[in-house]
């Protein structure tokens, strides 16, 4: 059998053991778990909302981005600012 680790006892996790252990335990209120679900619920409520909207404006981006490139083509080269020579007139 391996031999435990020994290192110092963690300070903060022997007062931690020892609050626990201590009591008597804070009265908890008894509407806390509904309280808690009703909160659950509001955070995945806005969550779903924040990525709808954030789908939305990245289709519409995509959308003005399309019709953009459709409209103004900017593959093609730009016109040519002189006129070409006139030949036999």
């Amino acid at each position: 059998m391996n031999p435990p680790e020994c290192r110092p006892p963690d300070r903060k996790e022997t007062e931690a053991r020892r609050m626990l252990r201590a009591g008597p335990y804070p009265p908890v209120p008894p509407d806390l778990a509904v309280r808690a679900a009703a909160r659950g619920r509001r955070l995945l409520a806005r969550r779903r909302l924040r990525h709808r909207a954030g789908s939305l404006l990245a289709l519409l981006a995509l959308l003005t981005l399309v019709i953009w490139a459709g409209v103004e083509q900017p593959w093609r080269p730009p016109p040519a600012r002189t006129t070409p020579p006139v030949a036999g007139y």
